[in-house]
């Protein structure tokens, strides 16, 4: 007798506009519009380390990706490992799952931050056809929604604009190019029976940026040459010859394109880039940390709460050195503890300022670290009883510490929490005002020496 295989055919994906969802950089999974809660497998509180999100056709689930490499089941889907993991590098960026894949057949693929796609489940390996070594530039991924097990094609996207097929997907036309690294997300649309493969490409700051001859279109929020615009979705349901979709921003707002129709996520964090991906059933969504962060002018009963990579001194030069947000959390720290002390017109741009201050290496003189009216005190190597013991009667204590991926980092105690514990204002971490020093943080590790202001 002879048997015949049946090649796998996928019936498409649902209406997506009822499987939307938002992801935050600490796992959460959020419901948009009338979309169904699903359930999640992990969730990370002091880490912004979910980097991808992606759901099965049907919406019935998928998986978080962390900036590991990581996969973590969501709603339906098993547990399935991707085949790569870099503990010592956050160099996931994106993952989609393949057009036929399902609970009970998942299959999809990882991109990482240098161009790489890496297969899991029943997918069958594709090749890139550019990568990126140690560049960290590949900012998307997409399908060919024809793809089988027998023939997988698709597209990466550069931060430049370039769009680079792969599996003998055809060379896209009139893809928009960039001088600078802005291009965060690419979809494709029904051609209508065109010939060429068409779609859109997203800019950082909300543009959307036609190719293959798809019509233009007016996007419904923009944010002129700010880093806002984090991922974009297709609407799977678009009347023909009438695309739409929605666009994410990184504060966790949806916002819809063309013909998609208007709906709300469950969550938002404003002045936060936290909102790490929007994906739809059948999509997929990675997303990056920026660097520069908005405004964070946060001040509660102990004093001024100031972030490095603050828009306002990120960029100024540390004694004409290296710029704040590289080297300067020891420099924010100390005009936390200024403020603290009523110096309200300290800043760390101020500090920044004094040449004088500082070494060729940009680290500061012990002599720049005294606070007018009060003394202070450095200990290397202080034990955790004297740590405590000037915390606990009310002086600001800066500590520094070597952290396990290297490097060290400096932080500000503010108060005593429990009998264990601290609270610390960090100034690396977003909004990092009054959280709790113990926990599973990217900055934080054994500290070497303390300072404490008397």
């Amino acid at each position: 007798m002879t048997t015949h295989s049946v090649p796998v055919r996928s019936a498409g994906p649902v209406d997506n506009q009822g499987h939307l969802y938002v992801l935050d950089g600490w796992g959460g999974v959020h419901p948009v519009g009338s979309s169904p809660a699903l359930s999640t497998s992990a969730s990370w509180p002091n880490k912004d380390i979910a980097f991808g999100l992606a759901l099965f056709p049907d919406g019935t689930g998928g998986y978080v990706m962390d900036g590991w490499g990581g996969l973590h089941p969501l709603g339906v889907a098993p547990a399935l490992e991707s085949g790569v993991y870099w503990p010592a590098w956050i160099g996931a960026r994106e993952i989609v799952m393949a057009p036929w894949s399902s609970a009970g057949r998942p299959a999809g693929y990882l991109l990482d931050a240098d161009g790489g796609i890496h297969a899991f489940g029943g997918a069958p390996a594709v090749t890139a056809s550019v990568t990126w070594p140690a560049q960290g530039i590949a900012r998307g991924m997409v399908l060919m929604a024809s793809s089988t097990p027998t023939r997988v094609r698709g597209y990466t996207l550069d931060g430049f604009g370039g769009v680079h097929p792969f599996g003998g997907a055809p060379a896209v036309l009139g893809n928009k190019r960039f001088a600078d690294d802005v291009a965060r997300g690419i979809v494709l649309v029904d051609r209508q029976g065109g010939v060429f493969v068409q779609g859109y490409t997203l800019d950082y700051s909300g543009g959307l940026h036609p190719f293959g001859g798809a019509p233009p279109l007016t996007p419904s929020a923009t944010w002129a040459g700010r880093d806002m615009a984090d991922s974009l979705v297709a609407w799977t349901a678009a009347p023909g010859g009438s695309p739409g979709g929605w666009v994410l921003d990184r504060s966790g707002g949806v916002h819809a394109w063309g013909s998609a129709p208007v709906v709300r996520p469950s969550l938002e964090w404003p002045g936060w880039d936290i909102a790490r991906g929007l994906a739809g059933a059948g999509s997929g969504a990675g997303s990056t940390e920026r660097l520069i962060l908005e405004p964070q002018p946060l001040r509660d009963a102990w004093g001024a709460y100031y972030n490095q990579r603050d828009t306002r001194w990120a960029s100024i030069d540390v004694g004409g050195t290296f710029p704040v947000w590289k080297i300067g959390c020891l420099v924010s720290d100390l005009a936390m503890v200024y403020s603290h002390f009523g110096f309200s017109s300290v800043t760390p741009a101020s500090i920044a300022a004094h040449g004088g201050w500082f070494d060729a290496s940009g680290a500061i003189f012990n002599s720049a670290l005294n606070v007018p009216g009060h003394r202070t005190v450095m200990v290397m190597d202080p034990s955790p009883e004297w740590i405590r013991a000037q915390v606990g009667a009310g002086h600001p204590v800066i500590v520094g510490m070597n952290l396990p991926s290297g490097g060290t980092h400096f932080v500000t105690l503010t108060g005593l929490n429990g009998a264990s514990d601290y609270w610390v204002n960090d100034p690396w971490e977003q909004n990092a005002m009054h959280v709790a020093f113990a926990g599973d943080w990217f900055t934080r590790g054994p500290i070497y020496e303390a300072i404490a202001f008397i």
